[in-house]
C-alpha cells in the first residue's frame, strides 16, 4: 500500500518508523498538516497517516477533506486522548496514541484497511454491473426500511424521467401512478404492508414529459418475529415496448381475423365488391387509423393511367375523400410517376406527409392526413390498384408488423378481384369446356373399355396356346418337338409380356395404378424374384449373381410383386444387352427415417453400354437405346418408364450411368415400412397344388383350347373334370348334378350366358335347384383395375386371371374348398406302405433336371408341386397295379398302366413310360401272361423312378 505521512515537524523521527514493512511511504514534514493534503494531487497514496505536533490543530480538518475531496483514507497518530472521538467523527479510518503497541496496532489497521477497500472496489464493480443493467434492460430497484423510508435507484429515476427519486415515501411513488391505475396500486400496497404478502403486478407510471410507461413490479417482505414487517424491497422493469409491441400483435391478429371473415366470402363469390364497404371498416377500426381506401388503376381520357376511388371508410370526423375537390380520381402522371414505379415493384409507400415531395405532398395536406400508407394491389400479375391508410391525430410511424398486415389485406383484396375476373371468364369458358369434358369421358370409357376388350380377346387365345403348349410337353416329345413348343411358348409369353406392359403403362397413365403393401420377409422375396435369372444366364454364357447388404432390414412392409417386377425388367434388360461377362444386382440400406428404410438397388452388368445422347431418354415411353430399323433386340420400350412410375410410386428415384462398350448401372431407391415384429421362425405353410384333393370340378369356358389343356392339367393333378361352353350349359350341368360338383371355375365373358350373370343366378336362387354356396372361381382375361371387385360382388369366390397359372389356380381351389372340406371330412385314401425292394433288385435312374427346369421355366414351386404329386400318385397307381395283376382284371390293369405312363411322362421318364404303354396294349389284348412277365421288369424301374424323384424333391 503507498502511504502519505504529513508529520509536524517536532514529531520524533523514532514514531515515524512504526509503519510495517512492505509499505511503500513518502513522509513530508509541516507546521501544519493541513497544508500536505494537497500533495495527494500529486501523489496517489491510498492512505494519509497524520502525525501532528502537540499544539497543531488543523488535523480534524485536513481528515475531513481527506475523505470527501479526495476520496482517501486517513488514520491518526496522537497522544491527545480526547482525539479518537473526534478523529472517527471527521472521517478517520483509525486513530490512537504513540507507544509500544503502535506497529501491532498500525499493522493491524493496514490489513482492516485494504480488505475494506478490496469489499468497496468489489461492491463498485458490482454496483457499475448493476447500473450498467439497469440503463440497458430498463429496469429499478428500491428498498423500504422499518421506519417507511425508501432507497430507489438509479433505474427507477430514469424510468420516472426525473434526476430525483420520486420521494422517500411510496405516498411520492402514487403521485406518478397513472390515474387508472391507482385502484391497482393501493390495493398492492394494503396487501404488502398490512398482510405481508409479496407480490407479482403491473401498472402505469406517467413521467415528467407526460410519456405513460408500464411497470412490471415483483415485490418481497421480510416480517419480524411478531409478524410485523421490517424490511420490503422489489424491482420494477419496463415493459412499455413488450406492451406497444403486444399490442401491436393483437392488431395485427385483429386485421387477421377480419381478413378470415371475409376471405371465404370474397373467394367464394364471382361479385367480389359485396362486402368490400363492410370489410375496409372493420379494417380500418382493428387497424386504428382515420382513413382507409381502395383506389383502381383506369385508363383516363388521354390515354394516360389515372387512380379512381373504388371504395372508403373514414372516422365521423373526417370528412370523406368524395367530397374533396381532386380526389376521386387522379392522374400519376407527372406527379405520382416515382409511387408508381414503387408499386409495380410491389413495394409499399409509407411516411409523414411533411417529408413528401411538393407535388406529392398537396394532396394528403389538402386531406389534413398526417402519415399514409399506399399498399399495392395486383390481380394476378397485373397492377390492379392500390390500398391506402391515413392518420390524420398525429405523425405515425408505421412498424413493420402493421405493413406486414396490410399486404396481406391488399393480397386478398387481389386474389377476390382475380377470382371475379377469371370466375366471369370460367362461367363462359364452361359451356364449351362442359362439352369437351362430355367427350373427354366418353372418349375415355371407350379407351376404358377398349383395354379391357384387348386385353380379353389377346389373352384368351394366348392363354389357350400357352396352356396347349404345356400339355404337349407333358406327353413325351422328341427333342426336335420340343425346341419347337419352346418356341412357341416362348413367343406367347412375348406376346403377353408385351400386352402387360400395354395395360401396366394405361394403368398409370389413367392413374388407376396402385401399390399393395404387405409384411414380407425381404430376402425370401427378393430370392423369389431373381432366382430364375440364374438359369437364363447360365444358357447365355452368363454369370449372374446378387449381393443384400447385412444391415438391410429381415422385414419390411411394401409391395413385393410390384418390387418384383422394377427388378424383372431392369435385370431382364441387362441380360439381353450383355454379350459377355456378368451382370450383378447388389442391394444396400440408405438410411431409415421415422420408422421407414429406404434401400438402394444397383443392376450393373458388362453389356454394349447406352449411348450419352439416349441416356435421358430411356425412361421415357416406348424408346429404346436402339430404335433403328435393324435394332437386335426387341421389346416396346415400355418396361423402364414403368419401372419409373413404379419407384415413383414406392417414394423413389431412378436413374443410369453408363459407357458405351462397358456396360450400364441402373440404380434406384425404394421407401418400405419397417414392421415391428421378429421374422417368424417358421414360415407358415402356403397353400400347394391340392394333390390331396379328388375333386369334382365344373369347368365353364367358351374357347376349346382353353378347356382342353385346363381339363388336362387338372385330370393329371387327379380331379374329375365336367365341362361347359356358357352360363347357360353351366347352370344344367349344377342343375342335374351340383350336389355331386366341389368347385365351380367359371369363364367370366361367355356367349349366351355370362360367368357374372350365372354366378347371381346360382347366388340368388332359392337353393333348390342350384348349391347357393358352392365356390365358384372365375376365370378371366380381363386385367384393369376394377374387374376383380367386379366379379367379387357378382358373388365369385376367387379370382385367376389367364393365361391360367396352374399354381395359382391350385392354391385358389384350396383357399375355396377349405370349408367345404372340413364340413365333409374330405381325405387322402390311405395308401399301403410299400416293402423296400432288396439292394440287388434296385436299379438306378437318372432324372433329367435340367430339361424339367427348362419345362417349367424356372418356376421351383410348380416344379416342386409336380414331383410331390408324382410321389403320390406313384404309390396309388402302383398298388392299383398289384391288385389288377392279382385279380388278373384286364381293364383294371390297363387302367393303372395308363396312370403310370401319364405320371412318368410329366417327369420326362420316356423310357419307363415306352414300356408302361407296350404293356397296356397287350392287356387290351387279353395277353395277361404277358402282361405278369413285363411288369416284373417294370416294377424295379419304376420304383427307381420314385427314388430319383424322392431324392430330387428332398434336394428342393
Amino acid at each position: 500500500m503507498k502511504i502519505l505521512i504529513l508529520a509536524g515537524k517536532h514529531v520524533d523521527e523514532r514514531e515515524l518508523d512504526l509503519l510495517p514493512e512492505g509499505h511503500e511511504r513518502t513522509v513530508v514534514r509541516l507546521t501544519t498538516v493541513s497544508r500536505g493534503v494537497r500533495r495527494l494531487e500529486k501523489d496517489g497514496a491510498e492512505l494519509v497517516l497524520f502525525v501532528p505536533d502537540g499544539d497543531d490543530d488543523s488535523w480534524p480538518r485536513a481528515v475531513g477533506r481527506v475523505r470527501e475531496e479526495y476520496g482517501r483514507q486517513s488514520i491518526i497518530l496522537t497522544r491527545d486522548p480526547e482525539a479518537e472521538a473526534e478523529a472517527l467523527a471527521q472521517g478517520a479510518f483509525d486513530c490512537f496514541a504513540p507507544g509500544p503497541t503502535t506497529r501491532e496496532c498500525l499493522a493491524r489497521s493496514l490489513r482492516h484497511l485494504k480488505d475494506r477497500l478490496a469489499v468497496q472496489a468489489q461492491l463498485t464493480t458490482r454496483q457499475g454491473l448493476i447500473d450498467w443493467m439497469e440503463r440497458t434492460d430498463a429496469f429499478g430497484s428500491w428498498e423500504m426500511n422499518a421506519n417507511g423510508d425508501i432507497l430507489w435507484s438509479g433505474g427507477l429515476q430514469r424510468i420516472f424521467g426525473r434526476e430525483e427519486a420520486p420521494g422517500r415515501r411510496l405516498s411520492g411513488l402514487r403521485n406518478h401512478v397513472h390515474p387508472d391505475d391507482l385502484e391497482v396500486f393501493d390495493r398492492a400496497n394494503e396487501a404488502t404492508f398490512d398482510q405481508g404478502w409479496p407480490l407479482d403486478f403491473e401498472y402505469r407510471v406517467v413521467d415528467e414529459e407526460g410519456k405513460v410507461r408500464h411497470l412490471h413490479v415483483n415485490r418481497e417482505v421480510e416480517l419480524g418475529p411478531g409478524g410485523d414487517v421490517v424490511r420490503v424491497w422489489g424491482m420494477a422493469r419496463d415493459v412499455s415496448l413488450q406492451k406497444e409491441f403486444e399490442e401491436l400483435l393483437f392488431r395485427r391478429d385483429a386485421i387477421l381475423q377480419v381478413l378470415a371473415n371475409f376471405a371465404s366470402r370474397f373467394l367464394r363469390k364471382v361479385d367480389w365488391n359485396e362486402g368490400v364497404d363492410e370489410a375496409l371498416a372493420k379494417l380500418g377500426k382493428v387497424a386504428d387509423v382515420t382513413r382507409i381506401y381502395l383506389f383502381k388503376k383506369d385508363s383516363g381520357p388521354d390515354g394516360g393511367e389515372v387512380l379512381s376511388m373504388h371504395n372508403e371508410w373514414g372516422a365521423e370526423w373526417v370528412a370523406p375523400l368524395s367530397a374533396l375537390p381532386g380526389s376521386r380520381e387522379i392522374a400519376v402522371a407527372p406527379s405520382y410517376e416515382t409511387w408508381r414505379g414503387a408499386m409495380l415493384k410491389r413495394k409499399v409507400v409509407t411516411g409523414h406527409v411533411k417529408h413528401f415531395r411538393k407535388e406529392e405532398r398537396a394532396l394528403f395536406a389538402a386531406t389534413g392526413a398526417k402519415s399514409v400508407m399506399i399498399v399495392p394491389v395486383f390481380a394476378g400479375n397485373a397492377w390492379w390498384g392500390f390500398l391506402g391508410l391515413s392518420e390524420h391525430r398525429r405523425e405515425r410511424d408505421w412498424l413493420p408488423v402493421e405493413i406486414e398486415s396490410m399486404m396481406l389485406a391488399a393480397n386478398l383484396f387481389g386474389s377476390a378481384i382475380h377470382y371475379g375476373e377469371m370466375s366471369r371468364k370460367l362461367v363462359e369458358a364452361n359451356r364449351s369446356a362442359e362439352e369437351a369434358s362430355s367427350a373427354a369421358l366418353e372418349a375415355n370409357m371407350a379407351k376404358s373399355m377398349f383395354l379391357a376388350n384387348m386385353s380379353h380377346e389377346i389373352r384368351t387365345p394366348i392363354s389357350g396356346i400357352l396352356g396347349m403348349a404345356e400339355m404337349m410337353v407333358t406327353t413325351g416329345l422328341t427333342e426336335t418337338q420340343r425346341e419347337h413348343m419352346d418356341m412357341i411358348r416362348d413367343a406367347s409369353n412375348s406376346l403377353l409380356n408385351i400386352v402387360n406392359d400395354i395395360l401396366d403403362i394405361s394403368k398409370i397413365e389413367a392413374g388407376r395404378m396402385e401399390l399393395k403393401p404387405e409384411d414380407f420377409t425381404f430376402r425370401s422375396a427378393l430370392e423369389t424374384s431373381v432366382r430364375s435369372f440364374g438359369p437364363q444366364a447360365e444358357l447365355n454364357g452368363l454369370v449372374f449373381r446378387y449381393s443384400v447388404a447385412e444391415d438391410v432390414p429381415a422385414r419390411l412392409n411394401g409391395d413385393p410383386d410390384r418390387l418384383g417386377q422394377v427388378l424383372w425388367n431392369l435385370i431382364g434388360n441387362a441380360l439381353k444387352f450383355t454379350p459377355r461377362g456378368l451382370v450383378e444386382l447388389n442391394v444396400e440400406l440408405s438410411r431409415i427415417e421415422s420408422g421407414r428404410a429406404c434401400l438402394q438397388f444397383k443392376v450393373r452388368d458388362t453389356g454394349v453400354g447406352i449411348p450419352e445422347d439416349k441416356l435421358d431418354a430411356v425412361f421415357d415411353s416406348f424408346t429404346q437405346a436402339d430404335s433403328s430399323l435393324r435394332k437386335k433386340h426387341q421389346g416396346t420400350g415400355l418396361g423402364l418408364t414403368i419401372s419409373r412410375q413404379l419407384v415413383n410410386m414406392m417414394g423413389g428415384e431412378i436413374g443410369v450411368e453408363s459407357v458405351v462398350g462397358q456396360g450400364s448401372t441402373f440404380f434406384f431407391t425404394a421407401w418400405f415400412g419397417l414392421v415391428e415384429e421378429p421374422e417368424p421362425k417358421a414360415a407358415p405353410v402356403r397353400p400347394r397344388t391340392p394333390r390331396a384333393l379328388h375333386l369334382n370340378i365344373l369347368l365353364a369356358d367358351d374357347n376349346p383350347m382353353n378347356r382342353k389343356y385346363l381339363q388336362h392339367f387338372l385330370t393329371m393333378f387327379g380331379h374329375t373334370v365336367t365341362t361347359a361352353e356358357n352360363g347357360v350349359q353351366a347352370l344344367e350341368v349344377l342343375r342335374d348334378k351340383g350336389r355331386t360338383i366341389d368347385v365351380v371355375l367359371m369363364d367370366v365373358q361367355m356367349p349366351e350366358m355370362s360367368g357374372l350373370e350365372a354366378t347371381r343366378a346360382i347366388r340368388e336362387s332359392d337353393g333348390r335347384l342350384y348349391d347357393r354356396r358352392i365356390p365358384i372361381i372365375a376365370l378371366t382375361a380381363y386385367a384393369m383395375k376394377g374387374d376383380r371387385e367386379r366379379m367379387l360382388e357378382a358373388g365369385m369366390d376367387d379370382y385367376v386371371s389367364k393365361p391360367v397359372d396352374m399354381h395359382k389356380l391350385s392354391e385358389a381351389i384350396v383357399r375355396s374348398t377349405a370349408d367345404r372340406e372340413a364340413r365333409k371330412g374330405m381325405a387322402c385314401r390311405p395308401v399301403p406302405p410299400q416293402p423296400e425292394p432288396r439292394a440287388e433288385e434296385k436299379i438306378e435312374v437318372t432324372l433329367d433336371v435340367d430339361s424339367l427346369c427348362k419345362r417349367f421355366e424356372g418356376n421351383m414351386d410348380l416344379y416342386k408341386d409336380i414331383l410331390d404329386l408324382f410321389l403320390l400318385e406313384a404309390k396309388v397307381k402302383r398298388e392299383d397295379l398289384h391288385k389288377g395283376l392279382e385279380a388278373m382284371d384286364a381293364k383294371a390293369t390297363a387302367t393303372a398302366l395308363h396312370s403310370i405312363t401319364n405320371i412318368s411322362s410329366h417327369v420326362l421318364a420316356m423310357d419307363v413310360v415306352k414300356q408302361s404303354r407296350a404293356l397296356e396294349k397287350r392287356c387290351y389284348c387279353g395277353e395277361m401272361e404277358e402282361v405278369k412277365e413285363g411288369v416284373k421288369d417294370l416294377v424295379p424301374r419304376f420304383d427307381a423312378l420314385v427314388r430319383a424323384v424322392e431324392n430330387e424333391a428332398a434336394r428342393l
